[in-house]
């Protein structure tokens, strides 16, 4: 009994990982769109959950990484992931004003 409550437990994990993956990357590309340049976000993800998530941003000729311990430090900032992704952009690339 206590395996299956393991097995439920992992597997809840997988989808709160997925959904805020998947809320992020779609926060980044409505908040980058708007610039009109050429962007790229690649989701990196790994089902070890020593490996936690992280995206490499590319706005036009520059590229950073965004990893979950520095969203972590923004959204503790900003308090809420959109005011925290908006401001790593902002951080991070000329291009986003």
């Amino acid at each position: 009994m206590d395996g299956w409550n393991e097995e439920k437990a992992l597997e809840q994990s997988d989808i709160n990982i997925h959904q805020l993956t998947s809320e992020i990357h779609q926060i980044l590309h409505k908040r980058i769109d708007k610039l009109g340049v050429a962007y790229g976000i690649v989701s990196e993800f790994s089902y070890n959950p020593e490996e936690p998530p992280f995206w490499t941003i590319t706005i036009a000729d520059s590229e950073t990484v965004l990893t979950l311990s520095i969203l972590f430090q923004y959204v503790k900032e900003y308090r809420n992931l959109k005011d925290a992704l908006t401001h790593f952009i902002r951080d991070h690339f000329p291009y986003f004003t």
